[in-house]
């Protein structure tokens, strides 16, 4: 392990002490798992993010295509298509 030194406030210094104290572990592994843990959040939600950035411009795509394709029975053609299957089935 590296030994850091790091400047708290008071009330903070105080919040990891007890925070420590309740679970029955030293100030310093708490606060290496409160890091640990806040790190994984933000990966997390970076994650996240970039999910939701590709879902949006596939959704884009998919609004692109539709439009220039026009208009098409697409529900005619769902059902069309499950129908011959099951008749393919028996």
């Amino acid at each position: 392990m590296v030994r850091v030194n790091v400047t708290f406030d008071q009330d903070t210094l105080r919040l990891a002490n007890r925070a420590a104290r309740r679970r029955r572990t030293s100030r310093s592994e708490f606060i290496r798992s409160a890091v640990r843990a806040e790190a994984t959040r933000d990966d997390a939600a970076g994650k996240a993010e970039d999910l939701r950035q590709q879902r949006h411009e596939a959704i884009q795509g998919i609004r692109r295509i539709a439009k220039e394709a026009g208009s098409w029975p697409a529900t005619k053609i769902v059902h069309d298509w499950r129908y011959r299957l099951m008749r393919e089935d028996h």
